[in-house]
């Protein structure tokens, strides 16, 4: 089974071909919000660079947030796009589910923790995406002081107060597994049901800030 999975939720945006549970290519970009001018010239080239083409594509995957409000957008207008033109299932997760999955480790609290700026975070809630303020969350993870790991850009940009409550280990991590990668939500979607195109929606945990000002 071919997967095309493309994921833009924050700065940073990958596209990866997954076949048959291996993942063949992938393009992953931190350059800065440039997502929309990407996409499709890099989906289409994926797929020459691989001998592949969008009919034998068999679901296509897309993570839907939270993170940038236009990221996510951009990534939710092409999966569906090319879903509905070619009659093809979507499987759609959420950023936190990423970042957890990438970085599995036996007998440690791995957490996903995405900055949503003032002071707040994305994270996780009785299998629910919530917001929370960094205070929250470090207290909420107090009793796993030492042996957490907090996997997200909330640890790039919260380090010292993370480091602070839950210890140095909490974030250890390279920079390079704070972000969501394309490649990890397609090996995700070989054992996801997929739905009509016209069944997904973007993860918004809160209105954008333009759309607050405005109220």
């Amino acid at each position: 089974m071919k997967i095309l999975a493309v994921e833009t939720s924050g700065k940073t945006f990958s596209i990866a071909l997954n076949d048959c549970g291996k993942t063949v290519a992938e393009f992953f970009y931190d350059c800065g919000h440039i997502h929309s001018e990407m996409v499709v010239p890099l989906v289409e080239k994926i797929l020459k660079d691989t001998g592949s083409s969008y009919e034998n594509i068999d679901k296509f995957a897309v993570c839907a947030g939270p993170g940038s409000f236009t990221g996510i957008r951009v990534a939710m207008t092409a999966v569906k796009t090319f879903a509905q033109v070619l009659n093809k299932p979507v499987v759609v997760t959420d950023t936190l589910t990423l970042l957890e999955k990438a970085v599995e480790i036996k007998g440690l609290k791995v957490v996903g923790a995405v900055d949503a700026l003032r002071d707040e975070v994305y994270v996780k809630s009785g299998g629910k995406a919530v917001i929370k303020s960094i205070d929250t969350f470090c207290k909420s993870l107090s009793k796993h002081k030492n042996k957490v790991l907090v996997v997200g850009n909330a640890a790039i940009a919260y380090k010292t107060k993370i480091s602070k409550a839950l210890g140095a280990y909490a974030v250890s991590l390279p920079e390079s597994f704070h972000y969501p990668k394309a490649s990890v939500l397609a090996s995700l979607a070989q054992n996801m049901k997929g739905v009509n195109f016209d069944k997904i929606e973007p993860l918004y945990i809160r209105r954008s800030w333009a759309e607050e000002a405005k109220k």
